[in-house]
């Protein structure tokens, strides 16, 4: 198998598609499937000037090629020159540039944008001198599904918060944060997401805004850094959990996953747990092992309300992990077990937050609804520092 390399513009690939030089509906390949958003991406890249990835033609004998890898991108830029679909002005990052062609069609561009789509180059490879079966086996290969994770997409923002996270990362992977004590890599970037996850929380200073996937690559897109305070804070966080003795030899095989992680993170910051008394610390890490190393198994513990609180903490830890309810009910939970447990000592506020809690599991049956129906009521997590 052979390739032929070439640079034609778009508007000599354009013709050629007209005149079916090039086929964009061989038999093995799938229909038009891209959204109009995909769509106008693909003109925004165009109109910035950008790369996009090369297409794959496979030559036939009577002159003509079908296309192989690309055919999307080609039925894009064929229905924008046909006036199928307009200019989205609006694509992040914005650019004054384009902010005034938002609604245009190809036809209603001034002269010069048309004139520099049409000249933008795109790279081609021809297939040529190939046996029966190597057009299908590269078409396999091209096409075999690479669904990234939402930090890897996002690690793609060079900037202030993401250079801020992956120094974040690379600090504590250095130090603690591994596999062999967590249970879980880094592999799809685990980590970079339990940070943004964790800075998110706390500049919002609130578990009451769901944390999305899309609200941290908005906040990655941005210029503006982490503020100082909130790095040191998160630095603190991460720093103190690592030290627990739960995960220094961990023996016991104790593995806290992202979403227990977090919770305790957020609790370590909310409750100033790191400038506590040596006595109050050490409680403290024997309260999370205790809660990490009996979650899975709420039966055990004789206390109704507290063999409830156990079994909701872990069932908010599993499932819907990312949900407000979820978040809350987590960090109340904890409280809650910490504090009747003995682990901790909060303040008069938090105790008779705890005692309401404890008499709502009581009353209600052990219902995670009633309970975050509570918390709401009493604005459990809108405050951070109690």
């Amino acid at each position: 198998m052979k390739f032929n390399t070439q640079d034609p513009d778009i508007e000599t690939i354009y013709r050629r598609i007209l005149d079916a030089d090039y086929d964009l509906q061989p038999d093995f390949q799938r229909g038009e499937v891209w959204t109009l958003k995909k769509q106008q991406r693909l003109i925004d890249t165009v109109l910035r000037g950008w790369h996009i990835p090369p297409v794959h033609l496979v030559a036939r004998p009577e002159g003509t090629s079908d296309v192989l890898d690309g055919q999307q991108r080609l039925t894009a830029i064929r229905d924008f020159m046909d006036g199928a679909f307009a200019i989205d002005g609006n694509i992040e990052p914005e650019s004054d540039a384009l902010l005034p062609l938002d609604g245009l069609r190809y036809h209603q561009l001034p002269p010069s944008i048309k004139r520099n789509f049409r000249k933008f180059t795109i790279r081609i490879f021809e297939l040529t001198d190939y046996d029966p079966d190597e057009p299908h086996e590269l078409f396999f290969r091209l096409n075999q599904p690479t669904n990234l994770t939402e930090a890897e997409k996002r690690n793609a923002f060079i900037g202030g918060p993401r250079n801020q996270i992956k120094n974040l990362v690379k600090a504590f992977s250095e130090t603690g944060l591994n596999k062999e004590r967590v249970g879980f890599s880094n592999a799809r970037m685990a980590y970079d997401d339990l940070l943004g996850r964790l800075l998110l929380t706390m500049e919002n200073r609130s578990l009451n805004e769901k944390i999305t996937a899309s609200r941290i690559t908005a906040r990655y897109r941005q210029v503006k850094e982490f503020p100082q305070e909130i790095i040191e804070d998160a630095t603190n966080s991460v720093r103190f959990f690592l030290s627990s003795p739960m995960l220094e030899s961990n023996t016991a095989q104790i593995r806290p996953n992202k979403a227990t992680i977090h919770t305790w993170l957020c609790l370590i910051s909310r409750f100033s747990v790191s400038r506590k008394s040596e006595s109050e610390v050490n409680r403290f890490y024997e309260g999370v092992e205790w809660i990490e190393r009996n979650r899975w198994e709420p039966s055990i513990v004789e206390d109704n309300a507290l063999s409830a609180a156990l079994r909701i903490f872990h069932d908010r830890s599993t499932a819907r992990v990312a949900d407000v309810s979820s978040v809350v009910l987590r960090d109340l939970c904890a409280t809650i077990l910490l504090t009747r447990k003995g682990f901790w000592e909060p303040s008069p506020l938090i105790r008779s937050t705890v005692e309401g809690a404890l008499f709502t599991l009581d009353l209600r049956s052990a219902s995670d609804r009633e309970l975050y129906q509570y918390g709401h009521s009493v604005g459990w997590g809108d405050q951070w520092s109690v």
